[in-house]
């Protein structure tokens, strides 16, 4: 799949490996490409980002952007002044993200880039 069919997409499916449970568990997530096979994922609100607790423990993942799971590797982005940027990103590319954002506030923003 080239850069500009899954950048036009608005949501993936991420399935990770439970980190207690080792069970499949999978999330309807946004997403920004970040390159011809990455992309850039966040999460700003006070509920659980179990998705991001499950990579940390399990970097293999699977997305699926509507045309089938694709085998990927997911890295956190610890770097403060990188997540900002990513969610950066995120806004330009959700509008509704700012308000999402707004109601997360005093969550600590988290952040991955996955590639495959």
């Amino acid at each position: 799949m080239a850069v500009a069919e899954f950048s036009a997409k608005r949501t993936v499916r991420l399935t990770t490996r439970g980190r207690k449970s080792g069970q499949e568990r999978t999330v309807v997530i946004w997403f920004v490409a970040s390159g011809p096979r990455s992309i850039l994922v966040q999460h700003t609100t006070r509920a659980p980002a179990n998705w991001y607790r499950n990579l940390l423990a399990e970097p293999a993942v699977r997305l699926d952007f509507g045309d089938g799971a694709i085998s990927a590797r997911a890295v956190p982005i610890t770097d403060p002044a990188r997540i900002q940027d990513v969610l950066g990103q995120v806004r330009r590319k959700y509008w509704s993200a700012w308000l999402i954002r707004l109601i997360g506030r005093g969550a600590p923003p988290l952040a991955a880039e996955i590639g495959w």
